[in-house]
């Protein structure tokens, strides 16, 4: 049997649905109902054997060329897993998961007895794979997480937009209508059980150094369009861990279904220079980013590659090639992501979120150098926006960086996500900034507070005032006149507009 065959063993031993192996890191099972693998570390040595029995000659050449690559591995007793290796300076990682194929019965075998689910690799390797511990688990800490995730899951429907866990407190439910309790208490150590089946140990190291880390999650679905995947967000707090889980949609949408305006959609064909989409938490960016990616995928032939915490949308390849990157799983960093991609030949480069000051210096560069950079801000405006990328760096830096600014940005979308009239509706309202050499001659001046005036002036130019989106809004009927005021940005000059004949 080959060694890689013990790992599928594992899988199905724990009735997981994959697993992780990276060098000088213990295995990962995903999707297992148990709590994980407990076993020493592996070595470069045994991972580099799994993939050369995971993937044929001609697809370890081409992981040794480009550092990536996405296989099929066939195991005569378990079935069809796909495999992702990727290769980062003198780090492997793979990760097996059990395709449709794979996810049938396997052929039966004997009873197995207590120690049937210990499998050891060849002793060559001197790896042993074992189940996670021979002490049995308390009943506890084995139902805590499949009932959390079972509360979660018929929670999760087209309606919600966001799911709360806490301690002591029922599940809360965030809809267009307003935040609701909803179910049975949960206690901690449910959540501790949840969170341990979650985590892998890079995400884990996370969450001790920081007190927080992002993940993404799939449910099963009963509508028969596969797995529901959830973005998950664990964080400590004053009573322990808590959770917030946001629903993805399972495609990437068409800008019409998010009721954007053709103009944002362009923004993908720019041939170079950097987009950004800023709004508070909540207000649809990352959403408005994929529906930009997914009309470049069914009209351009482009190559992007994504680097997101976690991967949200899953693109199907149609016009474009498309490779989607993963931190933490993937690739250590944003900014590690970037320098990747400096050299990986893409278009088009999407980067979830700026947070850091060596993630917004490689992305103008990147903007600088010929390539498309879409990414996202948490920022009220685009003035704002552009503060808070000069900020990030030292104050003698930021004249320079002003000036990079200023010749490598495109445009500024900003966003806010609305209730709707009909209950149970959102409509985002935009505001766009073009950067033409006026704005561009602001910004290096570190006159920002003027770009409202640039944008009122330059509809022509293909800007857009929030107030104007906002007031587009309300004579369609989507949504009402207080829901408008509260958001428009001069409520004595709205009311005066609304007066005024069409």
């Amino acid at each position: 049997m080959a060694a890689i065959d013990a790992l599928l063993a594992l899988i199905e031993a724990q009735k997981a649905t994959g697993i992780v192996l990276r060098a000088r890191e213990p295995p990962v099972l995903m999707g297992a109902q148990g709590r994980g693998l407990t076993m020493p570390p592996l070595d470069s040595e045994i991972v580099e054997t799994f993939a050369a029995e995971a993937l044929a000659p001609g697809e370890l050449d081409r992981l040794r060329a480009s550092g990536a690559c996405d296989a099929v591995y066939r195991s005569e007793r378990y079935g069809a897993f796909a495999v992702e290796a990727r290769r980062d300076a003198d780090k492997l990682s793979l990760k097996l998961r059990r395709t449709g194929a794979g996810l049938a019965k396997p052929k039966p075998t004997a009873p197995a007895s207590p120690r049937a689910a210990e499998t050891t690799a060849p002793a060559a390797h001197g790896v042993a794979l074992r189940s996670p511990s021979s002490a049995p688990p308390t009943s506890g800490s084995v139902a805590a997480p499949s009932r959390l995730a079972g509360l979660i899951a018929r929670a999760v429907d087209g309606t919600v937009s966001d799911v709360m866990v806490s301690a002591g407190q029922p599940l809360w439910i965030r809809t267009a209508n307003g935040l609701t309790a909803s179910g049975e208490t949960i206690d901690q150590q449910e959540i501790l059980g949840f969170v341990d089946s979650l985590l892998d140990p890079p995400r884990r190291r996370c969450l001790d150094g920081s007190g927080s880390v992002d993940l993404a999650w799939e449910v099963p679905a009963s509508d028969g369009e596969g797995p529901q995947r959830l973005r998950v967000n664990v964080f400590r707090q004053a009573h322990g861990l808590a959770l917030a889980l946001r629903p993805v949609n399972r495609h990437a949408p068409a800008l019409a279904e998010l009721n954007l305006p053709e103009s944002v959609g362009a923004l993908g064909d720019l041939p170079g220079g950097m987009v950004l989409v800023v709004g508070t938490a909540g207000a649809g960016k990352s959403t408005t980013l994929a529906a930009i990616v997914e009309l470049v995928n069914r009209t351009r032939a482009r190559h992007v590659i994504t680097l997101e915490d976690p991967i949200e949308f899953v693109y199907q390849p149609r016009r474009c090639l498309i490779h989607q990157r993963e931190v933490g799983a993937h690739v250590e960093s944003f900014a590690a992501g970037l320098r990747a991609a400096l050299r990986e030949s893409p278009d088009i480069i999407l980067v979830g979120e700026m947070r850091d000051r060596e993630t917004v210096a490689l992305a103008l560069t990147a903007a600088e150098t010929g390539h498309l950079v879409l990414s996202t801000l948490h920022s009220g405006s685009a003035p704002m926006g552009i503060d808070r990328i000069v900020d990030i760096f030292p104050e003698h830096q930021q004249a320079q960086i002003r000036l990079q600014v200023a010749g490598s940005l495109r445009a500024v979308v900003t966003q806010r996500l609305l209730e709707g009239v009909l209950p149970g509706t959102r409509y985002p309202a935009i505001e766009m900034l073009m950067v033409n050499y006026a704005v561009g001659a602001l910004i290096r001046e570190g006159k920002t507070h003027q770009l409202a005036t640039q944008i009122q002036t330059g509809r022509d130019e293909g800007m857009v005032a929030l107030d104007t989106s906002l007031l587009d809004l309300l004579r369609a009927g989507l949504i009402s006149r207080d829901v408008a005021l509260a958001a428009a940005r001069d409520p004595v000059e709205f009311q005066r507009r609304l007066r005024e004949p069409r």
